[in-house]
């Protein structure tokens, strides 16, 4: 039988042999490409972080003037809701004035009549016909002649009379006019 010793002699010097390693001119062009291309990929991802990081500063912007506008747009319809409401309210006066005839233009009458410093209080007013009956109180005697001026001045009333005065001492005094109406009103 044959013995091998697989184990070296460590007593032996040994050869070492040196190679020194060779580059080939494909494998520094194909460093040159690799570090080339990234390169130009982290410069694409440089120009790309930056343009997100903008269009998001522009978008956060955007957002809240487009907030500030929605809060305006709100304000605005707001603002015409109530012009709409307004101009229905002045077009129904103005219907309402337009169609003013009869009692409410003897009312305007007899109230624009009563002299601004008097103390009365009207407390009836009746029309039958032409003939208007005006009762009411008053606490000077003195501001019912005023008022009769006043009511004969307007060219409403034909005629205006004194039909009562009852002069109560502590009270006030009691009056009842009588006048007779310029014009035919349409009583309704």
């Amino acid at each position: 039988m044959i013995k091998v010793n697989l184990l070296r002699d460590h007593t032996v010097p040994t050869r070492h042999i040196a190679v020194a390693p060779t580059t080939s001119p494909l494998g520094w062009i194909m460093l040159a490409v690799l570090a080339l291309v990234l390169a130009c990929l982290w410069g694409t991802w440089f120009y790309l972080h930056n343009q997100v990081a903008e269009l998001t500063v522009s978008r956060d912007r955007l957002t809240v003037e487009n907030t500030r506008l929605q809060g305006l747009r709100k304000q605005i319809d707001q603002f015409e809701k109530m012009k709409l409401e307004r101009q229905s309210r002045i077009e129904i006066i103005k219907q309402l004035k337009s169609n003013q005839t009869g009692p409410v233009l003897l009312l305007n009458h007899v109230i624009h009549c009563i002299p601004a410093s008097a103390v009365l209080w009207l407390t009836a007013l009746d029309q039958k016909g032409d003939q208007i009956r005006i009762t009411g109180f008053t606490a000077r005697g003195e501001t019912i002649p005023d008022f009769m001026s006043n009511l004969s001045a307007t060219g409403f009333f034909k005629t205006v009379d004194l039909e009562l005065y009852e002069d109560q001492q502590k009270e006030a005094a009691k009056f009842t006019l009588v006048c007779v109406n310029a014009r035919k009103t349409r009583t309704e």
